[in-house]
């Protein structure tokens, strides 16, 4: 059963992250799984339970290519290098990721559980920097000691890549931010 669940999940995300947020209903997920709708109902009774679902695969995502990304990285000042290099990968434009995370932030502005659980990203992201900025060695200037500040304009980024198909370079941005961290 959990696996069944876990592959609505899946396809619903790949489905976001191609198709966009209306491409998204039980019917048209049932359709790509194989499935009769009234399965996926019964997973996710309703949209938004389905789209709380989607939020929940994308912070499970993101725990695990952050592992991959901190793999074996040690200083502080490394994991903030390897939290900027996540970002950037979700900037491209075969990112999945960033198109979900634009996609659950519009589903957000009228459905308070998903936007619960974009906040929840949130949190994880900011948490996981925050220790690491404590510690870091950063240039006195830099704006970027804030974990909020940094995430919030790491989530601008990947979302402007993708609103812009790649036209907004995130890459030089996610650049800039480094050098006002590092020098």
């Amino acid at each position: 059963m959990k696996a069944r669940r876990s592959e609505i999940m899946q396809v619903a995300y790949d489905m976001l992250g191609q198709s966009g947020l209306e491409a998204v209903h039980a019917r048209t997920v049932a359709q790509a799984v194989g499935i009769n709708h009234a399965t996926v109902h019964y997973y996710f009774p309703r949209r938004t339970d389905l789209l709380v679902g989607v939020a929940e695969h994308a912070l499970n995502l993101l725990r695990a290519d952050r592992a991959k990304f901190q793999e074996g990285l040690k200083s502080a000042e490394d994991k903030i290098e390897g939290e900027l290099a996540l970002a950037e990968a979700y900037s491209k434009p075969t990112s999945r990721f960033g198109k979900v995370l634009a996609g659950l932030t519009a589903a957000a502005t009228s459905e308070p559980e998903v936007k619960d659980r974009i906040n929840e990203i949130w949190r994880e992201w900011t948490g996981e920097l925050t220790p690491h900025l404590a510690k870091a060695k950063l240039r006195k200037s830099t704006p970027y000691r804030d974990a909020d500040l940094l995430v919030g304009s790491l989530f601008g980024f990947i979302i402007a890549s993708h609103l812009t198909d790649g036209a907004f370079n995130a890459q030089a941005k996610i650049d800039e931010v480094f050098t006002s961290m590092f020098g």
